[in-house]
């Protein structure tokens, strides 16, 4: 008890020294001695008293944070993102893309039958085109009777040239 009642009456010194500015002048040691009695009276029971125990600082650690993870959409999020509880390193959405093409034209000579008449046999036709005796006797004879006589004819045609052909939407995708 005696130890008790000496510590309170340090406690009870010291606080008073540092509150009134840590003076040494005989009025504040005579009103921490009063504050002393005044705490022993009115205490009951006796306080056990206080064990300061030295205690460690505490280490900062750094608390895992939960990062958002941004939703992927390919468009404007298109990398570390997630969707559908996937993680994707990479995430692009590439649109249909149409084919790309150009029209020719294109120009052809053929030799079609454009009628029959009596070929001669130095390579011409009768200018009559008859079929009787004496048809090519200046030309050196008949060579065929109703032989096909071709002209040419120029027909045109187009036609669509695919350079790149379409391409169907699709996302490029690279899971974590």
């Amino acid at each position: 008890m005696k130890n008790h009642s000496m510590f309170v009456f340090a406690v009870t010194i010291i606080c008073t020294l540092f509150s009134t500015g840590c003076t040494s002048s005989s009025a504040s040691i005579s009103k921490a001695a009063s504050q002393k009695e005044d705490i022993i009276e009115s205490s009951p029971t006796a306080v056990p008293a206080a064990t300061v125990k030295p205690t460690k600082a505490p280490i900062a650690t750094a608390k895992p944070t939960e990062e958002t993870v941004p939703t992927c959409n390919g468009l404007q999020v298109k990398h570390n993102c997630e969707l559908q509880g996937v993680m994707y390193s990479t995430y692009i959405y590439h649109p249909a893309v149409a084919a790309k093409t150009h029209v020719e034209t294109q120009t052809t000579t053929e030799q079609v039958v454009s009628g029959y008449c009596t070929l001669c046999n130095d390579g011409t036709y009768s200018p009559t085109c008859a079929t009787g005796r004496g048809a090519c006797s200046h030309h050196g004879g008949v060579a065929q009777f109703n032989a096909p006589v071709y002209s040419n004819q120029t027909s045109t045609s187009e036609y669509t040239v695919v350079d790149s052909p379409a391409v169907d939407a699709y996302y490029e995708t690279v899971e974590k």
